[in-house]
């Protein structure tokens, strides 16, 4: 039996998500199971997108209101999915209303649904998420103790009568192997003239903590990196350019912006550190926890759950906001490089997949 799977999410590369990431590695990586085909239905993205991998993109949605549910009909007619895989939220969805509506066009159809939740919910959202919640379907997080820790308490009527599933998440960029003289220049490329690399990967929003960096890493000896996407004219970022541009700190951060996969990992191989000072706390729904501790680097991140150094990982977990203790870690940690590990690195997509296929499989049973 060959399962069709279509998975819809408002943001797919070459458009910039963590959820648009997090739905390209999943895609392809479920395509390699030749008991599935897999299809995306996603917005229209800015540069031309291929079908590649065994995946069909479907490129069509221009923006997520109700005036374009007919052409996600259109395709779900003409594809004729067994499954519609929903991922909730993604950038690319915006502030339309569409997306909350998608299960119910999904279920009208005759379509199996599967939902992927991978945020909590405010009670502002408590509208939409009963549009979700009352649908027949399957439903998939990606943090653990999702209903007791990430659900708000007053909307854990959404779970009634559900069966969550957690699947865990994973590094959305590769590991690479370097020789250690391209370590050597990639990393005195980066340097400057200071000491340590000190980096922060991922997307730069204020829950990040990305301003804490300053006064985590040590001036006389430290380059801060921000590898991630910025919106230069936002508030947020003025006030980490304006630190930036300040003693002791000036001509010691670089702003790379969106890396490639393959950058972002060779730059995370050569660091000696990567600071994520969440202010709601990190864990292994994080990819940007995921790629660095694949590619071998030191993490300081915060949680709410656990605290001190994971040597297997190579990660230290500090109080959310206790800019003393991470900065104490790096003291202490800094430069340290994790060994292979069979747990780790391991190709952990093709066990998501797998977990996925014998999600689809239980509509079949």
């Amino acid at each position: 039996m060959i399962i069709r799977v279509l998975l819809i999410t408002g943001s797919y590369p070459p458009m910039r998500c963590g959820i648009g990431d997090y739905s390209y590695s999943l895609a392809k990586a479920l395509a390699i199971d030749r008991g599935i085909r897999v299809g995306v239905l996603t917005s229209i993205a800015k540069a031309k997108v291929d079908n590649a991998d065994g995946v069909e993109i479907f490129p069509v949605v221009k923006k997520w209101n109700f005036v374009e549910v007919l052409k996600i009909v259109k395709t779900i007619r003409q594809w004729l999915p067994d499954i519609v895989h929903i991922q909730y939220p993604t950038q690319g969805y915006g502030d339309g209303l569409l997306p909350w509506l998608l299960p119910i066009v999904s279920f009208l159809m005759r379509k199996k649904v599967v939902q992927t939740w991978h945020e909590g919910y405010s009670r502002r959202n408590a509208p939409m998420l009963f549009l979700i919640s009352i649908i027949p379907g399957k439903l998939v997080v990606v943090r653990p103790q999702y209903r007791e820790r990430i659900l708000h308490p007053l909307l854990r009527w959404a779970l009634w009568g559900k069966k969550v599933l957690l699947i865990r998440n994973a590094s959305c960029v590769p590991r690479v192997d370097l020789g250690e003289h391209e370590k050597e220049m990639l990393k005195k490329q980066y340097l400057r003239k200071q000491k340590r690399l000190i980096v922060f990967f991922g997307f730069v929003y204020p829950h990040k903590g990305v301003e804490f960096l300053f006064d985590i890493a040590e001036s006389a000896t430290d380059q801060i990196i921000i590898a991630g996407e910025v919106d230069e004219k936002g508030d947020y970022f003025r006030k980490i350019a304006q630190r930036a541009s300040t003693e002791p700190w000036i001509e010691k951060m670089t702003v790379t912006g969106f890396l490639s996969a393959a950058d972002a990992a060779a730059l995370l191989a050569v660091t000696d550190a990567v600071i994520l000072p969440f202010r709601d706390g990190g864990g292994e729904w994080n990819s940007s926890i995921h790629g660095a501790v694949l590619n071998g680097a030191f993490v300081i991140t915060t949680s709410m759950t656990q605290n001190g150094y994971d040597k297997k990982r190579n990660i230290y977990f500090a109080k959310v906001d206790d800019i003393q203790e991470m900065k104490s870690a790096l003291a202490v940690y800094a430069g340290t490089r994790r060994g292979y590990d069979a747990d780790i690195d391991r190709d952990e997509w093709q066990q998501i997949a797998d977990e996925h296929y014998s999600l689809y499989e239980s509509f079949f049973a």
